[in-house]
């Protein structure tokens, strides 16, 4: 297996740092989760101290950051409050699935080892992979902290060292809703590399003369059979996992929709307020930090229909590849009616990743919310227009 060694140690530390919101305790080594009572009692103490300084953090924001503009004012109340909700929400979540998601992610990690022993290579091998990695670990890094830097651009006044320790912690809670969204990608993810892997397998087989009779060891040259049934093992760890995701990734998806209409209309106040007044000097940074922020959210949100999309995409290439099987290789009756088997359950799947069944996290849905969030946006501005009239 022949992998850059700076590409496994950012893959450990990254996963390290976002199963560590779990209250199981993730093993670099053995690359397996156990379960015990302190990670469990870490969690918990975790929640309780979140529900009582919350509030008092983001009051503070709000007082900090209230101006005129009742709209806005508004929106920040909602946001604040939604934060708060989500990840009290997600983490009692998270400790009633804790037995749950032990056995499924122990499932997925187990199959990864599988595959890459299968074909010698190493996750990390697959570009989307490691770029993905150093995005969470690099970028969302640099962006939280030049949104950081950039706060007091934003404000009329200088701040102080407690309105400056408030933000940050203010951050820290939004950051942790991202590490929420980057946990689920990353399973996802993982579960989209598996089944590239396992395609490619296939392909190989396609290439090569296997015969009936001569035994084929399972881990150096797996059969059809035996790689169809990883396939199947695949998708069920992809379906348990959305199961138990199913809640996150909806209020995920309800927050990036508000949070992108909520950064569109607070640049167009911050810049009507400015030109009315002129630009003069160095206004121009106070646009820094929105612009940042908005460029962030849409990142997200395209990562989070995008990854799910890959999956969908590779998984159903299996019944492409199961009839070039067929076509490419010589085999018997026997085999031909394993192969029309197989190609028939394929078609009988649906590889769509789905949000509770309402509706399916791929490209058509960020089109979508593009244009809901567009209309949104228009009677937002009009509502501002119609105030200042």
């Amino acid at each position: 297996m022949h992998t850059r060694g700076w590409l496994l140690v950012v893959e450990s530390i990254a996963l390290k740092f976002f199963f560590g919101i779990l209250p199981l305790h993730y093993n670099r080594n053995s690359a397996r989760f156990s379960k015990g009572v302190k990670d469990l009692a870490i969690v918990v103490v975790f929640v309780i101290l979140f529900a009582v300084v919350a509030p008092i953090i983001c009051a503070l924001v709000f007082c900090t950051n209230t101006d005129y503009n009742q709209i806005n004012s508004f929106l920040m109340t909602i946001q604040l409050i939604f934060v708060y909700m989500f990840i009290i929400l997600v983490q009692c979540l998270f400790i009633m699935k804790k037995e749950t998601l032990h056995e499924l992610l122990n499932d997925m990690f187990a199959l990864k080892d599988l595959l890459e022993d299968t074909l010698d290579c190493s996750m990390t091998e697959f570009k989307l992979y490691w770029l993905f990695y150093l995005k969470i670990v690099v970028v969302d890094f640099i962006v939280q902290l030049f949104a950081l830097l950039t706060f007091e651009d934003i404000m009329d006044y200088e701040t102080t060292s407690i309105e400056f320790v408030t933000s940050l912690l203010f951050y820290a809670m939004m950051y942790f809703v991202t590490m929420i969204e980057n946990l689920i990608l990353v399973g996802l993810l993982i579960c989209a590399v598996m089944q590239k892997m396992i395609n490619r397998i296939v392909k190989r087989l396609a290439k090569c003369q296997v015969r009936n009779d001569k035994p084929v060891s399972f881990k150096r040259s797996p059969t059809v059979l035996q790689t169809y049934m990883i396939h199947c093992k695949n998708n069920e760890i992809v379906r348990k996992f959305m199961d138990a995701m199913n809640f996150p990734v909806l209020l995920l998806s309800g927050w990036y929709f508000f949070m992108i209409i909520y950064s569109v209309y607070f640049m167009y106040v911050s810049a009507l307020r400015t030109f009315q007044g002129g630009l003069v000097g160095e206004e121009y940074k106070e646009f820094l930090n929105p612009c940042i922020f908005f460029t962030y959210q849409c990142l997200q949100l395209y990562l989070l229909v995008l990854i799910p999309s890959l999956y969908t995409e590779h998984a159903i290439k299996m019944m492409s590849l199961l009839n070039y099987v067929c076509v490419n290789q010589r085999h018997g009756p026997a085999q031909d009616r394993l192969l029309e088997v197989l190609m028939l359950e394929c078609m009988q799947r649906n590889y769509s990743i789905s949000n509770y069944g309402m509706y399916a996290m791929n490209r058509a849905l960020l089109f979508g919310m593009i244009a809901t969030m567009t209309s949104y946006l228009i009677i937002l501005i009009q509502f501002h227009m119609q105030e200042y009239e």
